[in-house]
């Protein structure tokens, strides 16, 4: 009854409003009458469970895949303990249930032989949740550090040049992050200091990267990185895309945290002052954590920016995920089926944002930010 009489308030509650609902149901069916025959009567789906590991880790030797699923778990396990430190929330119960279903219903058919490291996958994030309001905070720090350096070592087994498919792109998307931040930050703090060489040459930097698009960016990186190191330590082209990736997206994180900085009321440059705070202490214990808090869906939005952009690096030859689709699509066995992998590669970039999204949401729900 209730449904029944929210459409009658909201969508038939008048002669033009009745109108235009009917005109875009019609509009909506018409539209979506054939995507709906194709999906169930014409699609090939196969060709995704069929390549699923292609798409996910690309060249990457099978017997070392065991690596990717050991930095899946510790990155959702950390993540999971920091975000439930901060925010002081249980895993919600859709978690679990999501985590029981995709596992008994979805794992035989896309992750046939990966069963045990799955589990662990699904199981990492809710159980870090739980377990980060027990941690003492002092220890969390240590513990991030700890599994970063596990985390950035396991593949380094492998040769650069097999990374490969969606785990490349978590990994420019990590490494980027990693490298953007601090340099964003000192960007922002010359920018709004009061040295003028700094300032004029954050100025400079901010305004020119800005004005430039990142395809340019990463060409570049590509071709003048190498030219800094010498030829016995000639560095992969990873390395050298990540470098411009990492300066393009510093330029736009100086800005959010800039516009935070400049947010932090007078007083609390005064109250620093009165107590004797020199300026680096008044920045890293008054002013930086206050700017930060207050620009944290900006951060966000720029990291969801830096993970849809990294489809960007199929252009200079690096096995990413898009890089990964295209390559299936050429396969003789799977001609014609550009549709079905475009459109799973769009559902992993929108999952993988919306995730994102929803746990900024959370985050800034728990730390009260847009209340009074």
């Amino acid at each position: 009854m209730k449904a029944i009489s929210w459409v009658r308030k909201n969508l038939f509650n008048g002669v033009f409003n009745s109108a235009l609902t009917l005109a875009t149901l019609a509009l909506l069916y018409v539209s979506l009458k054939g995507i709906l025959y194709w999906a169930f009567h014409e699609a090939k789906w196969n060709v995704v469970p069929d390549n699923m590991r292609l798409l996910m880790v690309g060249p990457f030797p099978p017997e070392e895949v065991w690596r990717v699923w050991a930095m899946l778990v510790l990155t959702l396990l950390v993540s999971g303990l920091l975000y439930g430190s901060v925010a002081r929330v249980r895993p919600p119960s859709w978690m679990w249930i999501g985590a029981l279903v995709f596992y008994f219903l979805v794992w035989p058919v896309i992750f046939p032989s990966t069963r045990f490291w799955l589990a662990l996958a699904l199981l990492a994030l809710p159980v870090g949740m739980l377990l980060g309001p027990l941690i003492p905070r002092k220890w969390l720090t240590p513990i991030s550090l700890l599994a970063l350096a596990v985390i950035l070592l396991l593949p380094t087994a492998v040769n650069p040049n097999q990374w490969g498919g969606f785990f490349l792109t978590i990994l420019i998307t990590i490494g980027v992050s990693l490298m953007a931040f601090p340099f964003g930050l000192l960007l922002a703090l010359g920018r709004t200091g009061k040295l003028p060489v700094f300032r004029t040459l954050s100025i400079l930097y901010i305004e020119l990267i800005r004005g430039v698009p990142l395809v340019t960016v990463l060409f570049l990186s590509w071709i003048m990185v190498p030219l800094f190191v010498p030829e016995q330590w000639r560095l992969p082209d990873l390395i050298s895309v990540s470098i411009g990736f990492s300066m393009f997206a510093a330029a736009y994180l100086a800005e959010y945290v800039r516009g935070g900085i400049q947010g932090v009321p007078k007083g609390q440059y005064e109250a620093a002052w009165a107590l004797g705070l020199s300026g680096s202490q008044s920045a890293r214990y008054i002013i930086l954590p206050q700017a930060i808090r207050s620009v944290i869906p900006a951060l966000i939005g720029q990291e969801i920016a830096i993970f849809k952009d990294t489809s960007l690096v199929y252009i200079l030859g690096l096995f990413d995920l898009l890089y990964m689709a295209l390559t299936v699509t050429k396969n003789p066995k799977y001609l014609g089926t550009d549709r079905e992998v475009l459109l799973f590669v769009m559902f992993v970039y929108f999952a993988g944002a919306a995730l994102m999204s929803y746990a900024s949401r959370r985050l800034e729900r728990a730390m009260g930010l847009g209340t009074r």
